[in-house]
């Protein structure tokens, strides 16, 4: 499966809805029509979030080896920073 931003999606469509509006091609006067029935359908779509915080919190909490409580907090906030990275890359090459 493929992920999408759906904020970026409806940019894309809102631009197209503009730069149609703003042509006298009388061939797109059908588009606008279709471009907020796309709209509107995308907008029932469900969006689910993901909090990086509380996934990497339950990992730690869970995780078998050396407790969390071994770990000085800059590691932590250094490992989270990692784990963010990774994630955003993971976003952007199933974009891409």
């Amino acid at each position: 499966m493929n992920l999408i931003d759906k904020d970026a999606l409806v940019a894309k469509i809102e631009r197209l809805r503009k730069k149609n509006n703003e042509s006298e091609n009388v061939y797109d006067f059908g588009t606008e029509g279709a471009l907020k029935s796309i709209l509107s359908f995308i907008n029932t779509l469900e969006v689910k979030e993901v909090d990086l915080e509380k996934e990497f919190n339950d990992f730690l909490d869970n995780v078998e080896g050396v407790p969390r409580m071994w770990h000085p907090d800059e590691q932590i906030e250094w490992a989270k920073d990692i784990a963010k990275h990774f994630f955003e890359l993971g976003l952007k090459a199933r974009q891409g």
